[in-house]
């Protein structure tokens, strides 16, 4: 029997999928998220990053935000301890002039945070809200593709039919194997265990509001990560006897690895230790016809970076938008083209970051000196990637200055209250200097803003002009006022309607 109908189905409501849904409800696309577990309950495993806190404050999140996060380290900031109440043996953070930038390169704290807990439990609030549907307890068992729709048989509730499939299940993906999508270069990185527990550690451990903490002693390798209020986690990475395989922890040896890191024996609540290898890959494609792949089950990578959770949520995000254009018509199917390329870009970038991490913490490498040698890896992958575009080869992290196929930058402007991306986001958006008053009749189709600061920002003249694409990144850049800005500006449009590559113009 067939079931209800939707525009797009998302198959996981994890952080992945829901977020991903949400960005669909967003623009007013009838959504349905099918998961096949009976409850949303887990650990606190993955944080944010500040560029998916952007995502979410861009749909109108931010109060929401404010009293969910909660200030943690900020990125690539550690201590390496003998235990939770020895003293500091090593501090490192990021060299200056990144740690700079980080500071300044988002709207948003670099050191908020939350968890995907508490990701998943806003989002599945607000898909619900904006009009969109999550089934629990529904196993999808195949998939069938089809010119104009895609039929998803679930165990439950029938067949389900939608325009759009999105896998968002995970790194063991049903969906992509019943695309038949390989991973084909999986590479496990370590075998470890995650234990996730409650404890009174703040006045034990102070560092951990303002720092990673790494724990090493001649009982366990480990480091302890404060998960907001008594929540923590702590990725056992070495200990006497560990063996190479995936081992299962009893709770009591997990408890006795905990109190050796901690130093003594206070009361554990051990919530769950799973046992799990940190793998990195990528599947072979992103997409099967009408049915994409995201997160996880487009890309997998191990913990160490911080961005496996976040490039996944920015993948639902890329592909939101696109969608919505196409499913209202103002954009071809052509323009959903552009995902795969412009999302293994990025998920290159943070597979690569990963790995690097691992390496040089299996290796007991220098704290300092890794986190030097990887600083530009790491903004890269978490906010600096670049989308594959013509022109503008030379990208230079440090100046963050406007980039084709690359996020547009963040500045304060007026009084420190509005942010340049609180200027785009709804739409196609032209930003201009206070030369661009040409532009204005040219660009009837999109929102035309003028901003101060512009000649700066862009690294144009003041009659130039930066086109933003509704997910914030520019998508075109000229230099100064055409002759026929109506012309450049239609061709333009055409032209980012068609992707795959982003353009660049000198006008």
């Amino acid at each position: 029997m067939i079931g209800e109908t939707s525009e797009v189905i998302v198959v996981g409501a994890g952080p992945v999928g829901l977020s991903t849904a949400l960005f669909l409800a967003d623009r007013g696309v009838r959504v349905t998220v099918l998961e096949k577990r009976d409850s949303l309950a887990a650990a606190p495993r993955a944080g944010t990053s500040v560029r998916t806190l952007e995502l979410f404050r861009s749909i109108g999140l931010g109060a929401e935000l404010d009293r969910r996060c909660w200030d943690g380290p900020a990125p690539f900031r550690s201590v390496v301890k003998d235990s939770a109440i020895g003293a500091v043996r090593q501090a490192a953070a990021l060299p200056e002039r990144y740690a700079r930038l980080l500071a300044e390169c988002s709207p948003i704290g670099i050191r908020r945070t939350t968890t995907q807990c508490e990701v998943q439990q806003l989002a599945l609030e607000q898909v619900r809200q904006r009009g969109g549907r999550v089934r629990l307890a529904t196993e999808v068992v195949d998939v069938a593709l089809g010119a104009d729709e895609v039929r998803v048989e679930t165990a439950d509730a029938g067949t389900l039919v939608c325009r759009y499939l999105i896998g968002a299940d995970g790194a063991r993906s049903r969906v992509r194997d019943l695309l038949g999508i390989p991973v084909a270069d999986r590479q496990v990185a370590a075998r470890l265990n995650t234990a996730f527990f409650r404890a009174d550690l703040h006045e034990l451990l102070p560092e951990s509001s303002t720092h990673a903490c790494f724990i090493r002693n001649e009982h366990v390798y480990c480091t302890l990560f404060a998960k907001g209020g008594d929540r923590w986690s702590s990725h056992l990475m070495d200990y006497p006897g560990k063996s190479a395989e995936r081992t299962v922890l009893s709770p009591e040896r997990t408890i006795h690895l905990l109190h050796q890191a901690i130093g003594k024996p206070v009361p554990i609540e051990l919530l769950e230790c799973n046992a799990w290898e940190a793998a990195i890959g990528m599947a072979g494609s992103f997409r099967r016809g009408r049915a994409f792949l995201a997160g996880d089950a487009a890309h997998v990578q191990s913990s160490a970076g911080g961005l496996g959770m976040n490039t996944g949520i920015q993948d639902g995000h890329n592909l939101a938008w696109k969608l919505a254009e196409v499913l209202r018509g103002t954009a071809g199917e052509s323009l959903v083209d552009s995902y795969e390329p412009e999302r293994r870009a990025a998920a290159e970038a943070s597979l690569a970051l990963s790995h690097r991490v691992h390496r040089g913490y299996q290796s007991h490498e220098d704290v300092q000196q890794l986190y030097a040698r990887l600083a530009e890896d790491y903004l890269r992958g978490m906010l600096f990637y670049r989308y594959p575009a013509e022109g503008d080869d030379a990208v230079d992290i440090l100046r963050n200055q406007t980039c084709v196929g690359a996020r547009l930058p963040h500045r304060w402007l007026d009084d420190g209250e509005v942010s340049t991306l609180d200027l785009v986001g709804a739409g196609w958006t032209l930003l201009t200097g206070s030369g661009g008053a040409g532009w204005q009749a040219a660009a009837d189709q999109l929102d035309v803003r003028q901003i101060a600061g512009f000649t700066e920002l862009s690294g144009t003249g003041a009659d130039g002009a930066v086109l933003v694409r509704p997910d914030g990144f520019v998508a075109w850049r000229a230099q100064r006022l055409p002759a026929d800005p109506a012309g450049a500006v239609r061709s333009m449009l055409r032209g980012e309607r068609r992707p795959p590559a982003a353009r660049s113009a000198q006008g």
